[in-house]
């Protein structure tokens, strides 16, 4: 019997997005952004404000002098540096929690969507594309559905892996027919009730590319390739074997080889470090002992 009743029902009890990250997401469209706009969004929450400061001053961006109020952060990182800091750390009240139905480890979602974040971030910086914070934030916002999906999967996991392993279904579309709904339009649905920008919740709800109007925009295939390209880099893909349906399509759009995707990967690989510190990651474990599934 399906599920979505019960699941949709939840979302009533949904707390809402962090107010002041939502504010930088409907800054994300506009072409021109001033220090005094978003230095207005987070002057009144002394938590964002310390964090700004905290990963401002970490080696991520191995500034040569420390940073101690707002005004210099901005001066010296740029609006849209800023703006990904501001929607991080909203973002980290909604996932850092434990997902048990998809991770073991308390921060595996969190870990995850991070990785993705700023593989999205390379990507955009590599292919020039003109909306680089939306990449960056689309990249760490895709698999939010996560959060409250993450409960029925946990339940239903025995059902869905049945069908995983004997049935040879994806653990996309098994999530799917033993719940009702997969974590992509889940997420879609948050996004929707939360106020997302509509091109965020666009990608939120197709960066699976199971739907034929996913590869008409660029943004959704970059974070399908994004969230693949994290899965290659060290993360286990699973018994659901994220879909690769698609990645030869996706590399086709992009003008992108293999010795491409390896320089990006490399610079991956060096980056991480500095941003497990920057996203306050370090002293978790490193390993994902579930593997991550869809």
């Amino acid at each position: 019997m399906s599920l979505i009743p019960q699941i949709l029902k939840s979302l009533k009890t949904l707390p809402p997005f962090p107010l002041v990250a939502q504010r930088a997401l409907r800054l994300l469209n506009q072409a021109e952004v001033s220090i005094q706009e978003l230095v207005e969004i987070v002057k009144f929450d002394p938590a964002i404000t310390a964090n700004i400061l905290r990963i401002s001053n970490s080696a991520y961006f191995g500034l040569r002098r420390e940073i101690h109020s707002l005004h210099q952060a901005l001066l010296l990182l740029g609006t849209q540096e800023l703006l990904k800091i501001i929607v991080a750390s909203g973002a980290t009240r909604v996932f850092c929690k434990p997902t048990p139905g998809y991770f073991t480890e308390r921060l595996g979602l969190w870990r995850h969507s991070v990785s993705c974040a700023l593989m999205a971030d390379l990507l955009a910086r590599e292919l020039s594309h003109p909306e680089q914070t939306t990449c960056f934030t689309a990249g760490l916002l895709h698999d939010i559905g996560k959060v409250v999906l993450s409960l029925y999967v946990e339940q239903k996991f025995n059902e869905i892996m049945e069908a995983v392993e004997n049935r040879g279904m994806s653990f996309l579309r098994a999530e799917k027919e033993v719940l009702g709904l997969d974590h992509a339009q889940l997420g879609g649905e948050m996004a929707r009730l939360w106020d997302f920008p509509d091109r965020l919740r666009l990608v939120i709800n197709l960066h699976h590319l199971d739907q034929p109007e996913a590869f008409a925009d660029d943004l959704v295939l970059l974070v399908y390739l994004a969230d693949l390209l994290t899965l290659m880099f060290g993360q286990d893909l699973g018994t659901d074997g994220m879909a690769y349906e698609g990645f030869p399509e996706v590399l086709r759009h992009f003008h992108l080889r293999e010795r491409d995707l390896d320089k990006i990967l490399l610079k991956f690989g060096n980056q991480w470090q500095e941003a497990q510190v920057f996203f306050g990651l370090l002293g978790t474990s490193d390993g994902v002992q579930r593997a991550h599934r869809g």
